[in-house]
């Protein structure tokens, strides 16, 4: 599998933007449209979003992806907190002049994009079943788990990558791999054993645009049964929407799930 296969058919263009003493790196596709601002997970890259952006391309919108810091090609940064990364976001967003955008963010990514509909007027948030909570002791014992495969060159990691996700479409495994390459292992630890205990939950009562909630099959949310209730009763006040997209896993937008994920999504749109 070459680059050039996994980019076809829109080739989106790479540029950085210097937020204060960090170096963000990012890709877009198009130059015209509505302005649509897309988050990753983490030990992801912009490039997750290389099926999503091409089709939210040609439905009008103006995708731009972030490799958030320490991952991709963006710099790495000392402080981790869920919403110093959200402020960087939010400076390097109006820097490139992203007024209003649509926001959407998966996992650590919907954390931040959560946190950033409370720092600047948005247009509309998406949530792919995302991190609402954090407790410190239960991440130091995940964070091995997510260090695995971080830093290590594609050669190593596909065939785990591949073994453990057999439904993912070829350049899925790709830009994982190349990801998790890319990933520097400060930024996870930052993420699990560097933030303390937040909680999220009460943010969705207080949105000042619509909202989505996609979330994954039971089975395979990271959203609590609980913290889900709460999460949707915030969401049903402040007028949001939510959805379990059937079939899906956490990483919906990959294999299998990619058509509902799809579905659900530009339904809502």
């Amino acid at each position: 599998m070459s680059v050039s296969e996994c980019i076809a058919p829109f080739e989106p263009r790479r540029a950085y933007v210097q937020v204060g003493a960090t170096r963000l790196s990012y890709l877009t596709w198009g130059s015209e449209g509505a302005p649509l601002l897309l988050l990753h997970g983490i030990t992801s890259s912009a490039r997750t979003w290389w099926r999503v952006a091409p089709e939210l391309l040609a439905r009008g919108y103006r995708p731009c992806a972030f490799d958030l810091p320490g991952h991709g090609e963006s710099s790495a940064v000392e402080t981790h907190a869920i919403a110093d990364i959200a402020g960087l976001i939010a400076q390097a967003g109006a820097a490139l002049g992203l007024s209003r955008p649509l926001v959407a963010g998966h996992s650590w990514g919907g954390a931040i994009a959560l946190t950033l509909a409370g720092l600047q007027p948005i247009e509309r948030l998406v949530l792919v079943d995302p991190l609402v909570a954090h407790e410190h002791a239960q991440g130091a014992t995940r964070v091995d788990t997510f260090l695995n495969g971080v830093g290590l060159p594609p050669a190593e990691t596909l065939p785990q990558l591949r073994g453990n996700n057999p439904d993912w479409h070829t350049c899925d495994l790709f830009w994982k791999a190349e990801a998790l390459d890319q990933c520097r292992a400060a930024a996870v630890r930052g993420l699990f054993t560097g933030t303390g205990d937040w909680d999220l939950t009460d943010r969705f009562a207080r949105l000042g645009a619509p909202a989505l909630l996609m979330v994954a099959d039971p089975q395979h949310t990271i959203i609590s049964p609980p913290r889900l209730a709460a999460v949707q009763a915030g969401l049903a006040a402040s007028g949001g929407a939510s959805v379990v997209v059937p079939g899906t896993t956490h990483n919906m937008f990959r294999g299998a799930g990619y058509a509902p994920f799809m579905q659900a999504l530009l339904g809502w749109l």
